[in-house]
């Protein structure tokens, strides 16, 4: 599996490029049960790494959803899956917890939907676009709607959703929507997703932690509850070296020495 997911790893900043071109990066059975679960807790676990990049190969696709042809044939369950990882396909479900940029080349479809809503932030290059085949091929893909519908318009959810793979999306639109946070040339896409990476790594770890817990947990509760828990990850962050270092490294005129995530 290891030349279907490629991890590049450089100051704090691990790059992750999912390598099926010829398949326009379509997730086969063994990535959607065992790689990609095993991935996320690799990258959450890994003390080196403070941000992930998450992209596909190639300049015609990011990921365009489940390959639909392995499933047409039927293939033999994978004994290998691992209980630990099952259902834990998408960052979200597996509770990942650093800030990921999903940088997206291309299409994007399907399954491949939810690398999209369950990023922190997402940039997408000029030929991207996004469409859920779900209904048109008999699947009912509805995890990234259901994510994105605390935030991006129903009825454009709905349309996407009830039309299906007639319906695509372009990235100035999916940018209107609240999908992507910014639009760029293809050539500019993996070195504005570098920048924004390493102004990230740079930043206090266990802050960039808990303020990424707090802002997810919120689209889980109402108000009232949302600052409660706010609250109490705050308390707890109160007593963290870190909450220190940032002013004295700001007065020394230095840069920050943070303590390493525990």
């Amino acid at each position: 599996m290891a030349d279907e997911i490629l991890i590049e790893k450089y100051g704090g900043v691990a790059t992750v490029t999912l390598n099926r071109p010829g398949r326009l990066n379509a997730l086969n059975r063994r990535l959607l049960q065992v790689a990609i679960p095993s991935l996320w807790e690799d990258l959450d676990s890994d003390k080196d790494v403070r941000v992930v990049i998450l992209t596909g190969a190639g300049d015609r696709a990011f990921c365009s959803g489940l390959d639909v042809k392995e499933q047409a044939e039927q293939p033999p369950v994978i004994e290998e899956e691992q209980p630990s990882v099952r259902g834990k396909l998408t960052p979200r479900e597996s509770r990942f917890s650093k800030p990921l940029i999903t940088a997206v080349n291309g299409l994007v479809g399907g399954v491949g939907l939810a690398f999209v809503s369950d990023a922190d932030i997402v940039l997408a290059s000029r030929n991207a676009y996004f469409f859920n085949p779900g209904v048109t091929i008999g699947q009912l893909a509805v995890y990234a709607p259901l994510t994105w519908s605390r935030w991006v318009p129903f009825q454009a959810l709905m349309r996407m959703l009830l039309v299906g793979n007639k319906e695509r999306i372009n990235a100035d639109q999916a940018k209107e929507l609240g999908m992507v946070t910014e639009v760029l040339p293809p050539e500019d896409l993996m070195t504005k997703a570098h920048e924004l990476a390493d102004m990230i790594a740079y930043n206090s770890p266990r802050a960039v932690r808990d303020v990424k817990r707090i802002m997810w947990d919120s689209l889980d509760h109402g108000l009232e509850d949302a600052f409660a828990g706010a609250r109490e990850i705050m308390d707890a962050f109160s007593g963290h070296p870190d909450s220190l270092e940032g002013s004295r490294a700001l007065v020394e005129k230095r840069n920050p020495r943070w303590a390493p995530l525990d």
